[in-house]
């Protein structure tokens, strides 16, 4: 029985592949993301069939390392790609690599059943061996007309009269073969020749009309129908009427800031919104992210921007222009602007429609989340959303009482901002409110429709 690993972040994708994969082998893991996927092949013990699908490959050349890497440590094992880009540079790398690739266009029920069934009788049946024999061999002749006369390993036909002579050689001289039989015999084998070479010649003129009949009925690939293969697949929530930005800003350093950036960025991928995650500080944390993420050194980045999990993020962009970002697909931007004291965007957490200001929960710190809002007094801050990770109830009933006109809220302890639970999320959500936004936004697009 193969045993079969699946690479998928679709559900509906991986539950299609168990059903075409059930008659060759048992689908022991379904695994979601790359990150850190050697451990998790190397926990479950002898699989020897892997099932990659492009939506989770995210860089193509820490995909090519990956593949290297499992092919190195086990090459008896399988390994299927299925794609929709067009044949280019990497597709080749993957076929070098002997890598199966199946293309969704083609997909078909049975597709990547046959294919991994004609891989594995390739690998299982021994090549047959070629007798040996003295008689001589012909040589490769190019003419296809020919090719249907005579094959690589069969020596040309001898002229038929030869072949009676030679068959009547060590019988008495007195029987001597008819010559008239002979010549009849010679006649129709130029017969069956000519039939041959005429067939051979109606099959080029064949050939010939269906490639014209061909270069008429060829359609293009954007006018293809790629429903419900593929389009079925794109699960991106409506985005509100415009970019939302949401600006998170720390009142000293080592508070909190970018692990509340990166719990907010992934809650909202999530939620099937299309995110940018924007590093508008020094402190060069996401060059060590990404480094981690695609294990490297970091020092061999050199990259501007790179993606996890759906999260766009941009390395180090302290003098952030946002406009140009506004006019994209993003229905979130995120600013994680660090210290207020060291970042040059703090105008940009002024004009953000979601402006957080990260503190810190220890009372010996609350003194530096009063000077931050001393500082600004001068300026409206009824919108100020306080997060405090860490801080217990007892924490926030305090403050509640010292800020009472305050929105304070809390972020429980949770290690990994690149996970979730129900926690976590049901926290974010109180702090952001995104579906209650999300459903006045669509009651007011439909208003908006009724109105003009």
């Amino acid at each position: 029985m193969n045993r079969i690993l699946i690479c998928s972040s679709e559900r509906d994708e991986c539950e299609f592949l168990k059903e075409e994969l059930e008659d060759f082998g048992k689908v022991v893991k379904i695994v979601e993301s790359l990150d850190f996927f050697i451990s998790q092949w190397e926990s479950t013990n002898s699989i020897n069939t892997i099932v990659f699908t492009e939506y989770i490959v995210k860089n193509t050349s820490s995909f090519e390392k990956l593949i290297k890497q499992v092919e190195a440590s086990n090459p008896e094992v399988q390994i299927v790609f299925l794609h929709f880009r067009e044949i280019d540079e990497f597709m080749r790398s993957l076929s070098d690599l002997g890598i199966i690739c199946i293309s969704y266009i083609d997909l078909t029920p049975g597709l990547i059943l046959t294919k991994l069934q004609t891989e594995a009788k390739k690998d299982t049946d021994p090549e047959t061996p070629l007798i040996p024999t003295d008689k001589p061999q012909c040589a490769v002749i190019d003419s296809s007309e020919d090719a249907f006369l005579h094959t690589r390993n069969e020596p040309e036909p001898r002229n038929i009269y030869e072949e009676q002579v030679l068959k009547h050689k060590d019988v008495s001289v007195e029987e001597k073969p008819d010559i008239r039989d002979v010549y009849q015999e010679r006649d129709s084998v130029n017969a069956s020749e000519k039939f041959l070479r005429s067939m051979i010649e109606k099959g080029k003129e064949l050939k010939k009309v269906l490639e014209v009949k061909n270069s008429h009925s060829e359609f293009k690939i954007a006018d293809f129908n790629y429903d419900p293969l593929l389009q079925k697949r794109k699960k991106v929530r409506d985005r509100f009427i415009g970019t939302i930005i949401i600006a998170i800003i720390g009142v000293d350093k080592g508070v909190g800031c970018t692990h509340t950036s990166l719990l907010i960025a992934n809650y909202l991928a999530k939620q099937k919104f299309f995110v940018a995650l924007i590093e508008a500080n020094e402190s060069n944390e996401y060059k060590e992210i990404e480094a981690s993420y695609e294990g490297v050194d970091s020092e061999l980045l050199n990259t501007t921007s790179f993606y996890i999990d759906g999260v766009h993020f941009f390395k180090n962009q302290n003098n952030i222009d946002v406009i140009p970002l506004l006019s994209g697909e993003y229905a979130y931007i995120v600013l994680d602007l660090g210290n207020y004291v060291e970042t040059e965007s703090y105008t940009e957490f002024l004009r953000a429609n979601v402006q957080i200001v990260v503190g810190s929960s220890r009372d010996w710190k609350h003194h530096k989340l009063d000077e931050f809002i001393d500082s600004q007094i001068h300026l409206d801050q009824s919108n100020w959303r306080i997060c405090l990770p860490l801080a217990d109830k007892q924490d926030v009933k305090d403050l509640r009482k010292k800020w009472n006109r305050r929105q304070l809220y809390t972020i429980p302890y949770f290690p990994d901002p690149f996970d979730s639970s129900d926690v976590i999320e049901d926290s974010l959500e109180s702090m952001l409110k995104i579906n209650q936004q999300h459903r006045l936004s669509l009651l007011r697009r439909k208003m908006l429709n009724v109105f003009q």
